[in-house]
């Protein structure tokens, strides 16, 4: 009963024409007879949102997959209706239906608790390693395929649960379930700690400094903030939000503290802030090449949908376009100000213009510059030099010009270290994940070959010729 060409999807139907050539037992993911027999997407309501002490966290779909969710909005407590319903649990799955579709993430200590949108399905497993094995499937191509074949709707794509009561999961043996699932459980409890250790770096940041949170200084004022600019200091600028009252108060606190002040182009913070003004024309490849990442997937588990570059037209601009191991990203376009320091398996990647490169001296530590440009006087701080009206825009001037507390180098390793060490447990987690990921794929690869294999040598009727036999040497290695 489809008539859309997305229904038949090429890509979809021969992942599931492998899946069933696999010789594994499959089932349905979601219904009475399937792995999970619970799952629902929430509600319609109306969103009232509140200040962070009346309200419960909220994440949108798209929040779902991101290495360290942004808190921005809170639902009200006392009058949204039925919010228990809409708190997700430990260890449930998130599918985002809505948009983009089939973003799979799994709840762990960061986001169980906070309220999520009626654009996400939550899938109920019986245990956290079912879950785990799950999540990796629906994270790898025979799963992700199946989700997006399902979509309907012109402008905005949508999916149901009951879509899901047609995509198919091997139905491995426990044990094997039971490897792949913990493996993904891990990765999750790996980033909760990373995203620990973050805030911890946070709190040590604004201790060492003696910097109270810079939302105390708002403390009493309950209505708008007015000051008062003097022509010398208006900087060029006439926008009243690069004379915010809150950044003006956040600058002088910060210069009163007795500690060395730089700008972050200083020599002793950043050896280079890295701008893309010549990566325009951009030639892909379809399998392969070189990741290139968007602003928004630089923060994402695992970037999905990446398009890649060829290699050889884009060798000259990898100087100004790559990413590097402890690198700092810094959002320039659209969304400003939000920080990611890249992890290890993001080296060698690249990302759009629409995000600026900040690399540190030798003798800084890049963590202790994450710190500061994520902590709420970073932020402050750059989000003033904002520009434009539709589309917003900060340059590399700007963001050079930002105020930075040079410390003891004490003080500069004792934050910085528990950031670099949240980012080596990202690349563990990622790892990780990829290879349970990559387990499953091989797995049903293998089986497929495997009964390829036997119809060759006789051992299973065949009747069809259109798959190509393994080579003999290779039948060993199969039995």
């Amino acid at each position: 009963m489809r008539l859309e060409a997305s229904a038949f999807n090429i890509e979809a139907r021969r992942a599931v024409a492998e899946l069933k050539a696999s010789g594994l037992s499959l089932i349905p993911l979601y219904g009475p007879e399937g792995l999970c027999r619970e799952a629902h997407n929430a509600f319609r309501f109306k969103r009232i949102y509140v200040r962070p002490e009346f309200g419960i966290p909220f994440l949108s779909s798209s929040d779902i997959i991101s290495m360290r969710p942004e808190i921005e909005r809170y639902l009200s407590k006392n009058v949204t209706k039925k919010i228990d319903e809409l708190l997700v649990k430990p260890w449930e799955i998130l599918i985002s239906r809505s948009g983009t579709i089939g973003n799979v993430a799994l709840v762990s200590a960061t986001i169980a608790g906070k309220a999520v949108s009626e654009h996400v399905i939550r899938v109920n497993p019986d245990d956290p390693d079912t879950a785990g094995y799950v999540t990796a499937f629906l994270r790898s191509r025979y799963g992700r395929l199946q989700l997006v074949q399902a979509t309907y709707g012109s402008v905005v794509q949508h999916i149901e649960t009951e879509h899901l009561t047609r995509v198919l999961i091997p139905d491995l043996p426990s044990i094997q379930r039971i490897e792949i699932g913990r493996a993904v459980v891990r990765a999750y409890e790996l980033r909760d700690e990373a995203n620990r250790l973050l805030d911890e770096a946070d709190r040590l940041l604004h201790d060492r400094l003696r910097l109270p949170p810079l939302n105390t200084l708002l403390t009493g004022h309950d209505g708008p903030i007015s000051a008062t600019i003097k022509a010398s200091q208006l900087a060029l600028r006439f926008e009243a939000s690069f004379h915010d009252p809150v950044a003006m108060a956040a600058e002088r606190l910060i210069q009163s503290r007795c500690i060395e002040v730089a700008s972050l182009e200083d020599k002793r913070a950043t050896s280079d802030i890295i701008a893309v003004t010549k990566f325009r024309k951009r030639v892909y490849v379809p399998k392969g090449g070189i990741p290139l990442l968007t602003s928004k997937q630089l923060f994402q588990l695992d970037p999905i949908d990446s398009k890649g570059l060829a290699k050889g037209a884009h060798i000259k601009d990898l100087p100004e376009i790559g990413l590097k191991e402890n690198m700092i990203a810094v959002t320039c376009s659209g969304t400003i100000g939000r920080i990611q320091i890249i992890p290890k398996y993001m080296n060698g990647w690249t990302a759009s213009q629409d995000a600026l490169r900040v690399i540190t001296t030798k003798t800084m530590n890049a963590g202790y510059i994450y710190a500061w440009l994520t902590s709420d006087y970073g932020q402050s701080l750059i989000k003033r030099h904002v520009y434009g009206s539709v589309v917003v825009h900060i340059d590399k001037d700007m963001l050079g010009s930002l105020p930075v507390p040079l410390p003891d180098l004490t003080t500069i390793h004792e934050i910085g270290d528990l950031v670099l060490e949240a980012n080596d447990l990202r690349n563990t987690a990622w790892e990780a994940e990829r290879r349970a990921i990559d387990q499953i794929e091989e797995m049903i690869r293998a089986e497929d070959q495997f009964l390829i294999l036997k119809r060759t040598n006789g051992d299973i009727p065949s009747h069809s010729n259109s798959k190509i036999p393994l080579a003999a040497e290779d039948y060993e290695d199969y039995q």
